[in-house]
């Protein structure tokens, strides 16, 4: 992981501090006036020298502390192996996040902390990942599935099941959580 923490004191908006997960190269941007830049590394170049559609271009206000949007580095079903997955959202600094994976063999990620946003990345076949935060009672549950609109995967959730049970993780992957 690599983290810059600079800022600028000249400029309203500050130099981002700045997190690239490792696995994945997923970049999370934050600047002092509270906006935010989520992208993979490889396309934040062209991003940035996009004409900028809004007042704060590129750069997002957080659309609130409950929203959670993720990066894959496939869809569900494409590769047949594990692919890295990334989870981030908007929170107060205060507010602990941690996040639970769904499988027995994979440890629960690092959940790292860039201003107001939370990212975590991990390793595994599609899955469930659980959001637990301070301030709610209620965790949050993301399952990575394929979307309907898409064409038949290569490699179908029913055969990586299968993986899943031969390796004997002692999990039962017959009835998944909805």
């Amino acid at each position: 992981m690599e983290l810059v923490t600079r800022m600028n004191a000249d400029d309203d908006a500050g130099v981002p501090i700045r997190l690239v997960l490792e696995r994945s190269r997923v970049v999370v941007q934050w600047r002092a006036d509270g906006t935010s830049l989520v992208a993979q590394e490889d396309d934040l170049d062209a991003i940035l020298q996009r004409d900028p559609p809004s007042p704060h271009g590129i750069w997002q206000k957080p659309r609130g502390p409950g929203t959670t949007s993720s990066f894959i580095e496939a869809d569900p079903g494409e590769l047949g192996r594990p692919s890295w997955w990334v989870l981030y959202g908007h929170a107060d600094p205060s507010v602990d996040v941690r996040v639970h994976i769904d499988e027995a063999d994979v440890p629960d990620p690092v959940v790292h902390r860039v201003g107001g946003v939370w990212a975590c990345e991990w390793v595994s076949y599609p899955t469930i990942a659980e959001i637990h935060r301070s301030d709610r009672d209620r965790t949050d549950r993301v399952s990575f599935e394929r979307p309907m609109f898409m064409p038949p995967a290569p490699h179908p959730e029913v055969e990586i099941r299968q993986r899943k049970r031969g390796k004997g993780s002692g999990k039962s992957v017959e009835n998944p959580v909805d």
